[in-house]
């Protein structure tokens, strides 16, 4: 696609009205700053309810989270592989709009993506997109005391004080301590296979983590494997350990805390419950059934 003009080009404004920061105004705003650099607004209420090939857009602008956009790259189905993308932040946490430095600001937002645009796509960024079964995953997914505590946050208090909305979750926890183990096994981005035993696993695709964390430097959208972090420790002290060196930036495999591989599938035994995608509690996903996570074929484009 030859991004060369905005005008009369044709946006779909997909958004979610109970995002953690979402506003009406900042809504509003976004139309405006679109529509004054010559696009065609269409405002789409829910991911999961839009259908974007009855009226296939030009470029899909996300206000919301991660989840949000796991939605509308699930609704877009095989269309996600041409339609480019791009984020107007609205979630808790953000991760990854966060990794690619959309602003929050409608203007600067609207202004950036128009001039990337018209300079045309080579230098957008692009995701190899990865699935956990059917469902898409845009930047992460855990199974363990992480996943817990995601499927126990409360939306009112989510709403109120944010991502420390999970911390109150967490603490919550400490009192009925998840424990559960599962085969995971694999191959690594070499080829190479793997196996081992988890007490929990996080899988990441994007660079960050729960905010701000950098858990292996291996992470980044563009690159086509994801981070595959294994802990067996996951004791109340195991996991406070681990989200100490996190915090501090340290080496989580030098400390012993994590095993860390780049791989390129990684299936799991059965997939424990509850589990975490994109920062969400994924509930459809049957306990005791084994799932994959693996390369759908398909290419995400962010213009920026």
């Amino acid at each position: 696609m030859n991004g060369a003009t905005a005008a009369g080009m044709k946006l779909d404004l997909v958004y979610n009205p109970v995002a953690g920061s979402f506003r009406k105004s900042r809504l509003d705003a976004l139309v405006r700053a679109f529509a004054r650099r010559g696009w065609t607004v269409r405002q789409v209420p829910s991911a999961r309810k839009w259908r974007p090939t009855e009226m296939v857009p030009d470029l899909v602008c996300v206000h919301g989270g991660d989840g949000t956009l796991r939605d509308a790259v699930q609704a877009m189905g095989t269309l996600a592989d041409s339609i480019p993308l791009c984020i107007a932040p609205s979630g808790t946490i953000n991760l990854v709009a966060r990794e690619i430095g959309y602003p929050r600001d409608p203007e600067k937002l609207a202004e950036r993506v128009t001039a990337a645009w018209k300079q045309g796509d080579e230098r957008w960024l692009r995701a190899p997109l990865y699935r956990l079964g059917e469902l898409p995953v845009v930047s992460c997914l855990s199974i363990g005391p992480d996943s817990h505590a995601v499927a126990h946050v409360s939306s009112t208090l989510k709403k109120r004080i944010g991502r420390f909305a999970y911390v109150v979750a967490m603490l919550r926890l400490l009192r009925r301590w998840p424990r559960q183990e599962m085969d995971v096994s694999g191959e690594m981005a070499d080829g190479t296979p793997f196996a081992c035993t988890a007490g929990a696993v996080i899988v990441s695709h994007g660079a960050l983590f729960a905010g701000s964390f950098r858990l292996s430097p291996g992470a980044a959208l563009a690159a086509d494997s994801v981070e595959l972090i294994v802990l067996e420790r996951t004791s109340r002290a195991g996991i406070v350990a681990f989200t100490a060196a996190a915090l501090a930036r340290l080496p989580l495999d030098r400390l012993g805390l994590a095993t860390i591989r780049t791989v390129r599938r990684v299936s799991f035994d059965r997939c424990a419950s509850p589990i975490q995608v994109d920062g969400d509690h994924i509930p459809d996903f049957e306990p005791g059934r084994a799932f994959a996570v693996e390369p759908t074929g398909m290419t995400l484009r962010y213009v920026v």
